[in-house]
């Protein structure tokens, strides 16, 4: 509830109590502990791994609170799982974002609120207000703090999306932008970054990316950022989810800091995800009712450990 915690405080929104539990065959319990009828609830729940239970568990809050007739229900999901695929490729093939999206909106979400989702044109199949952010400000305000000398904000690889956020965290330190390209390869899967001039010699550099799985792209990037003369490498990233020695990679790689945010549970996790989910809420209420009531299950930072053996059971870069 740490999450929640935070972002009611920041809107001052009464944080709804709520009770959790696992029956010993392993199914969720869950209770709202106050009275919801008649308000607006906003409910926080981040689908990290184990994405299928946080996700049975989102379905269950929304479900519950429109059956006990919340007025209005938002979803602030920082990460939102099941966010890759946009369109069947196979025939035959399950969308599953498509589905995350019909079920939400079935249950009676009104609006969708997530963090640097991986692959944008998702939010396209939604038939609700669906909102994404990003943290790259701050996470760039975070190291902002570090004494930098003449900062530039570089993204590891040429996507859209990588470049969009770099300038948005450039931006917020008024500090200049670059980026890598990288590409993988069809027959083995590793990823190439391709080197790249760019003027940070004697320069502190903040690698900023949406997602940490392998690690190697990010290490990549810092081992060419050091070659080339860099001060400084810090690495922010919105959502941590290291699969093996991720983070140990990229710290031998020579980073000087890696950082995330509390969109998912992480030793690192620094910097949080609540003023640019209360910035962006208050910026949509003409969009969105009046939101009143607050209620999460999310990041519980008791159980790091555990969310560490559900992310050493994934294969592949994310």
């Amino acid at each position: 509830m740490e999450l929640a915690h935070k972002i009611s405080q920041t809107l001052n929104f009464l944080l709804v109590s709520t009770r959790t539990k696992r029956f010993p065959d392993g199914e969720f319990y869950f209770k709202f502990e106050e009275e919801i009828a008649g308000e607006n609830l906003v409910l926080v729940q981040s689908l990290y791994p184990p994405q299928d239970e946080h996700l049975l568990e989102l379905f269950l809050m929304v479900h519950t609170a429109k059956d006990l007739g919340a007025k209005s229900i938002t979803v602030f999901a920082p990460y939102l799982a099941y966010s890759r695929q946009d369109e069947r490729y196979l025939n035959g093939e399950a969308i599953s974002s498509l589905m995350v999206a019909d079920v939400l909106k079935e249950l009676g979400a009104g609006a969708l609120y997530t963090v640097d989702i991986h692959n944008e044109k998702v939010l396209k199949g939604y038939k609700i207000p669906a909102f994404n952010l990003t943290a790259s400000g701050e996470l760039a305000k975070y190291f902002a703090m570090k004494d930098l000398r003449d900062p530039v904000v570089v993204a590891p690889d040429d996507e859209e999306a990588a470049i969009a956020r770099v300038k948005n965290g450039a931006d917020a330190i008024n500090a200049g932008y670059d980026y890598f390209k990288k590409e993988r390869d069809r027959h083995t899967g590793e990823i190439v970054t391709f080197e790249k001039k760019m003027n940070i010699k004697g320069r502190d550099v903040i690698i900023v990316d949406d997602i940490i799985s392998t690690g190697k792209t990010t290490a990549n990037a810092v081992k060419a950022l050091k070659t080339q003369g860099a001060r400084r490498v810090f690495v922010g990233v919105t959502h941590i989810l290291p699969l093996g020695k991720a983070l140990d990679l990229i710290k031998e790689s020579g980073t000087d800091e890696v950082v995330g945010t509390d969109s998912t549970p992480s030793e690192v996790a620094k910097v949080s995800v609540a003023p640019i989910f209360s910035k962006a809420l208050k910026g949509n209420m003409k969009v969105v009712p009046r939101l009143d009531k607050l209620a999460g299950v999310d990041a519980d930072f008791g159980k790091v450990e555990e969310v560490k053996r559900e992310i050493e059971k994934l294969r592949g870069e994310y």
